[in-house]
């Protein structure tokens, strides 16, 4: 309580309010917000809302098909059988939880300000909730059993061999050397698949993205690494090559970096979220409004483990 031209006036502690005193005197009216970086996960893994939000698993089947014909006699009675094969494969579906809230005195204070808070700190809880989302989506869930991409067990993976220099990473390698690394994943997933895949999406760490984009691809070329194994109709077939921090250090308990090379269909992996974010209605506590949010997400489904790679130790 101070007094001023003969009036006393009260000040509310700046730290007990989400607005700062220049803000509430409206010295400034645009609000700047944090940058933050792009979450990919629903950009490079296909998503699938059919599941019904009640289910607390979900289980897909693979079906293989097996016979094979042979030369018989004219009066054979035992003629080779074919038969279709399957095998499940189950998954836990858990609630993602968040919720955002404000009292009575940031509403009037939002008033005062012009701001729209209830929309910011919606924003904050759509943030949140994708941030969980993607971790689920790349790297699953230990404590609850839910695999993402990088710790499925059942995609191979590929360890880079050394080049010239010694050392099998791409700082210390020649444009040739990085780019026989690159033709190497590619055809892998065409051998282990037998031609039935062919990978189009390669991610890479910052720092191996930022080589291939800037090298040129020979000494006499103007061409970078990145142009040339993007080209169209070339032997790579790859369409999209991007950046993914998610694969630094994502290797051999947590010490290498890879790129992780595949061919981007729901056919192949497919994150299955079978209810996207809803907010509940609010819910006055004394003085404060809480706003709770919830979503269902069932990990990263891989039917086709073959169409992919993990390429290590670059």
């Amino acid at each position: 309580m101070i007094k001023m031209d003969g009036v006393r006036h009260s000040f509310q502690d700046a730290n007990e309010t989400l607005f700062f005193a220049r803000q509430l005197e409206a010295i400034e009216a645009k609000a700047y917000e944090f940058k933050e970086r792009e979450l990919k996960h629903r950009k490079y893994i296909p998503v699938s809302n059919r599941d019904n939000p009640g289910a607390e698993s979900i289980t897909y089947r693979m079906f293989g098909k097996v016979g094979m014909a042979r030369i018989i006699g004219n009066y054979a009675k035992d003629l080779p059988r074919a038969d279709v094969s399957g095998k499940e494969h189950t998954q836990p579906v858990k609630t993602v939880g968040i919720s955002f809230g404000y009292n009575t005195q940031e509403v009037r204070a939002a008033s005062f300000a012009n701001m729209p808070l209830d929309t910011m700190k919606a924003d904050a809880a759509r943030r949140g909730m994708n941030e969980k989302h993607s971790k689920i989506a790349w790297t699953g869930d230990a404590e609850y059993a839910m695999y993402g991409v990088l710790n499925n067990p059942n995609i191979p993976e590929l360890a880079a061999g050394n080049g010239l220099s010694g050392s099998p990473l791409w700082v210390n390698k020649t444009p040739d050397e990085i780019i026989t690394d690159i033709q190497l994943a590619t055809t892998r997933i065409q051998v282990q698949s037998k031609d039935i895949h062919k990978a189009d999406t390669m991610l890479l760490p910052r720092t191996q993205y930022d080589i291939i984009s800037k090298y040129p691809r020979s000494t006499h070329s103007d061409m970078t690494i990145l142009e040339y194994i993007t080209k169209p109709r070339n032997s790579f077939g790859l369409t999209t090559v991007d950046v993914l921090y998610e694969l630094e250090d994502a290797f051999t308990s947590g010490t290498e970096d890879g790129m992780l090379v595949y061919e981007k269909s729901p056919e192949v992996l497919e994150q299955r979220i079978p209810m996207e974010l809803q907010f509940l209605p609010v819910q006055a506590r004394n003085l404060e409004y809480i706003i709770p949010g919830e979503s269902r997400h069932g990990g990263t489904v891989i039917r086709y483990p073959l169409a992919m790679l993990f390429f290590t130790g670059i």
